[in-house]
């Protein structure tokens, strides 16, 4: 089944400040886009179960993140927070954090 992975602008123009700022390698940019590839070549049920999921730490969260997914971008903390709309098998992604702040 085919998954449609999301990022809004906003999102995306921080990731690039971030970028710029220091706070994220620009390869975090090239790890964000091959994690996309890869949910939308093998489906978000399968790469739930990969090797890959497991290397970046893909997990579900909890109390007021509840619902919602996070993925490890880098050494520091930085995250990457997703929610998967099963209905319509699109992930959208919330967040993307240079420290492991979820709020």
């Amino acid at each position: 089944m085919i998954t449609n992975v999301e990022i809004n602008q906003e999102i995306q123009k921080q990731l690039d400040k971030d970028i710029k700022n220091g706070l994220f390698k620009s390869e975090v940019r090239e790890l964000i886009a091959f994690w996309i590839i890869e949910i939308g070549e093998v489906g978000f049920e399968e790469y739930i179960k990969s090797n890959f999921a497991k290397a970046l730490c893909d997990h579900e969260l909890k109390d007021s993140r509840q619902g919602e997914r996070s993925i490890h971008l880098n050494e520091t903390g930085g995250r990457l927070i997703y929610k998967c709309v099963k209905s319509k098998i699109i992930i959208k992604v919330i967040k993307i954090t240079a420290d492991h702040d979820y709020k």
